[in-house]
C-alpha cells in the first residue's frame, strides 16, 4: 500500500475513533539507597485534529492559542533552571497542525480577526460575539479592563436575543477592539512583557487600528514557527526529552481489540461487531515514529499512550516500534500487582512499589513502564489553581519531602512520576501559573533532596529491575476503557468504524489489483 493510501486509512480510523470520545512482583534488585529522590515531570501536549479536510479550514483555534500561551513558554522557561530536566509529550497530529499553521493555515477565528471591522457581516458579528470571549473570564479576560468591559457590553448570556442586541450595541471600534483583545489576551504574559509592541498594545487598551491587529496576528505566527525548533534545540542540549503518541491519538488497546475492554469491565456492553486491528496500532506508531524522526532528527525513546491506556497485548507492538519506555497511571499498576497502593485516606502505603519503573514483556519483547502519582498529578491539574502559586509549590515540595522520608532506609533509587496535560490547566491559575511553575522549578533546581530528570536519562543510569507479570488493561480514567466504549452511541460508532475500515480495505484491494494489472 503506498503512503497516500496508508495515510487515508489512518485518517479514517482517527476520525471514527474520535467519535467514541483517558500479583506480586518478580525479581528485585536493590540499588544505592543514598540517591536523591528523582522526580520525572512529563507534560502532555495534545489538541484534537481540528482541520476540516474538505475546506482546509481549522474549525477551532486551540492549537494556535495554546502555542502562543503554553507550548513555547513551557519549554523556554526551563532555561532559567538548568538543573531541572523535564519531558514533554508532543502528539504527532498536534505537530502536524503546528506545521500547517507555520505554512499559513488559518482557523475561522483567525480569518474573522483579519477581516477589517468595517467589513464584518451580521453573521460575522454574531460569531465574534459568541466565540471571542472563549477564555477564562476571571484569569484572562478580567486581567485586562477593556476586554472585561467588552464582555460586560455583550452580556453573559449568549441567547439569540442577547447576541442580536449586542450587535446593535457594539460600535465598529468595539468589534475591532474585541478582534485584537481575543488574540492579544491569549499571548503568554511573559511574551507580552518582553515584547515592546505587545506591551504597548496592552497599555493602549482601546481604539485599536487594523495595523495594531496585524501586529498581534504576526506575533502569533512568529511564536508558532518557533515552537518545534525550540523543543528540538532543548532536547539536543539535554535539558528536555520529547516523547510521542500514536499519530492521531487512538486508544491503543481498543484499536487492537475492542474485547479487551472487558478485562477491566467484565459486564460491559460491546459493539455488535468486534473491532480488532493490531496492524492499525502498528501503523499509528509507525507514523508517529516517522513524524518524530522528521522533526527531531532521531528516533523517540518514550511513548505516552493515548489517555495512558495500556495493556499486556500492546507491549510487543510498542517494543517493535522502537520504544524503550512508556507511561501509565498508578491505578493500572495497582491492578497489575493486585495490591492497594493507598489507604482509605489517599495516603501512599506502598511507596516502594509506586515510585519505581517496571519491566513488562510479551513474546520476549520488553518495554519499561512508569506509573504516575495520580494524586500529585491531579493536584497540579485541578486543585493548585485555587491556591497562590507559592503555596501550591510549597505543598508539592512538602509532598515530595514526605515521599522521601517514607522511603528512608528502603533500597532505591526511587522516582516520582508526575504526568498530566501540559496546556489545559494554566488558564485556571492566576497569571498563567507563572508563580507556581517558577517557585516549583526554583526548588527543584536548588534542593539537593531532589533531582528532576527526564525518563530517558534516569533509566540510562537506573534501569528497571522489577517485573510486572501481566500488565492490566486500563487507562488513567478510572483504570478502565469505559470512556470510549460501552454506551450505545459509542458502540454504534465502533460499528461504523468497523464498516468504514472494511470498506476502505476492499476499495484499496481493488485499486491495488487494478494497479497490478496495469
Amino acid at each position: 500500500m503506498d503512503s497516500r493510501r496508508r495515510l487515508t486509512l489512518l485518517f479514517c480510523i482517527a476520525v471514527m475513533t474520535a467519535l467514541v470520545a483517558s500479583g506480586p512482583c518478580e525479581a528485585v534488585t536493590a540499588s544505592d539507597a543514598g540517591n536523591p529522590l528523582y522526580v520525572a515531570l512529563i507534560w502532555h501536549n495534545h489538541q484534537p485534529f481540528y482541520k476540516n479536510t474538505a475546506t482546509g479550514m481549522y474549525m477551532m483555534p486551540w492549537v494556535r492559542m495554546h502555542a502562543v500561551k503554553d507550548y513555547y513558554d513551557m519549554a523556554a522557561m526551563l532555561k532559567d533552571y538548568p538543573n531541572v530536566h523535564v519531558a514533554f509529550n508532543l502528539v504527532p497530529s498536534l505537530i502536524k497542525q503546528l506545521d500547517e499553521y507555520s505554512a499559513g493555515a488559518k482557523d475561522i477565528q483567525l480569518v474573522l480577526t483579519e477581516k477589517p471591522a468595517c467589513e464584518l457581516t451580521k453573521d460575522d458579528k454574531d460569531f465574534i460575539l459568541r466565540r471571542f470571549f472563549d477564555a477564562n473570564w476571571d484569569n484572562i479576560i478580567k486581567r485586562y479592563p477593556r476586554y472585561w468591559e467588552l464582555l460586560q457590553l455583550r452580556g453573559t448570556s449568549v441567547s439569540d436575543e442577547s447576541i442580536a442586541q449586542a450587535i446593535v450595541n457594539y460600535t465598529e471600534q468595539d468589534f475591532r477592539d474585541l478582534q485584537v483583545w481575543f488574540n492579544l489576551a491569549w499571548l503568554d504574559p511573559d511574551f507580552i512583557e518582553a515584547d515592546p509592541a505587545m506591551k504597548g498594545l496592552v497599555h493602549k487598551a482601546r481604539g485599536f487600528t487594523e495595523a495594531d491587529k496585524q501586529l498581534v496576528v504576526a506575533k502569533h505566527g512568529e511564536i508558532i514557527r518557533e515552537v518545534v525548533p525550540l523543543y528540538r534545540q532543548m532536547q539536543q542540549a539535554g535539558q528536555i526529552e520529547v516523547t510521542t503518541t500514536p499519530f492521531y491519538h487512538p486508544i491503543m488497546p481498543l484499536l487492537y481489540d475492542t474485547d479487551l475492554a472487558r478485562i477491566a469491565s467484565p459486564k460491559l456492553d460491546l459493539p455488535a461487531e468486534r473491532f480488532a486491528r493490531p496492524e492499525d496500532v502498528e501503523a499509528q506508531l509507525g507514523l508517529a515514529v516517522d513524524s518524530y524522526q522528521l522533526h527531531f532528527g532521531m528516533s523517540p525513546r518514550g511513548l505516552w499512550p493515548s489517555e495512558q491506556a495500556v495493556g499486556q497485548k500492546i507491549v510487543d507492538i510498542v517494543h517493535s516500534a522502537g520504544f524503550d519506555w512508556m507511561v501509565s497511571s498508578e491505578g493500572v499498576l495497582a491492578r497489575s500487582l493486585g495490591v492497594a497502593l493507598r489507604d482509605g485516606a489517599g495516603n501512599v502505603v506502598k511507596p516502594d512499589l509506586l515510585y519505581r519503573p517496571y519491566i513488562v514483556e510479551e513474546d520476549g519483547k520488553q518495554v519499561t513502564i512508569l506509573f504516575r502519582d495520580i494524586v500529585l498529578s491531579d493536584k497540579i491539574g485541578f486543585s493548585y489553581s485555587g491556591m497562590t502559586g507559592r503555596a501550591a509549590a510549597r505543598d508539592l515540595v512538602s509532598y515530595l519531602k514526605k515521599v522521601k522520608a517514607d522511603l528512608a532506609g528502603v533500597a532505591g533509587p526511587h522516582v516520582v512520576t508526575i504526568a498530566l496535560d501540559g496546556e489545559n490547566c494554566w488558564e485556571y491559575y492566576a497569571n498563567d501559573g507563572k508563580e507556581f511553575l517558577n517557585t516549583l522549578y526554583e526548588a527543584l533546581n536548588t534542593d539537593t533532596d531532589f533531582r528532576a530528570v527526564t525518563v530517558e536519562e534516569h533509566l540510562a543510569v537506573n534501569p528497571a529491575t522489577r517485573r510486572i507479570p501481566v500488565l492490566y488493561t486500563g487507562s488513567w480514567i478510572s483504570d478502565n476503557l469505559e470512556t470510549w466504549i460501552g454506551e450505545a452511541e459509542e458502540n454504534r460508532a465502533w460499528d461504523y468504524l468497523a464498516r468504514a475500515r472494511r470498506a476502505l480495505e476492499e476499495v484499496t484491494a481493488r485499486v491495488d489489483t487494478c494497479d497490478a494489472a496495469c
